[in-house]
């Protein structure tokens, strides 16, 4: 197949060096690609509210390391309540602005309401956020947005 041993040679390089030129291309892929900072959800409680049948209360806490958030997403059929208790916060509702959100400033997002931005400002300093959700009983809290 081959005619002589230089041709082998050069076939081979070549080779490996498409190969080696594919891989560095399918790391910087993988790595574009990686997720952030997984934040870390703490459930403090969770009540059924009796005079409201068929409604639970939850609290929890988010949170968020640096550079960390969550892809866009609903909560269907729940009011959201948030407090930033440390750090910085941003976050987009629907098509409104984006904002940052600072220790002792609240947010409130309607049911099904988008939430399209929903991340740590600081690339450098964690960020903490009180959450009280009033949700229909039996929902999922979190549906992710298709695009």
């Amino acid at each position: 197949m081959f005619r002589s041993t230089r041709t082998l040679r050069r076939f081979t390089v070549g080779a490996l060096s498409a190969a080696a030129l594919a891989g560095a291309f399918g790391v910087g892929a993988v790595v574009a690609q990686q997720q952030t900072a997984a934040t870390k959800v703490t459930a403090l409680t969770k009540q059924a509210i009796s005079e409201y049948p068929g409604h639970e209360v939850t609290m929890l806490t988010l949170d968020i390391p640096p550079g960390g958030g969550s892809p866009p997403h609903r909560h269907p059929g729940h009011h959201i309540f948030g407090y930033v208790l440390e750090g910085a916060y941003a976050i987009k509702l629907d098509d409104g602005p984006e904002r940052t959100l600072t220790k002792g400033e609240t947010f409130y997002e309607v049911p099904g309401q988008l939430h399209a931005v929903s991340r740590n400002a600081s690339e450098t300093t964690p960020a903490k956020v009180l959450v009280v959700i009033l949700a229909e009983s039996g929902k999922p809290i979190t549906v992710p947005e298709h695009p």
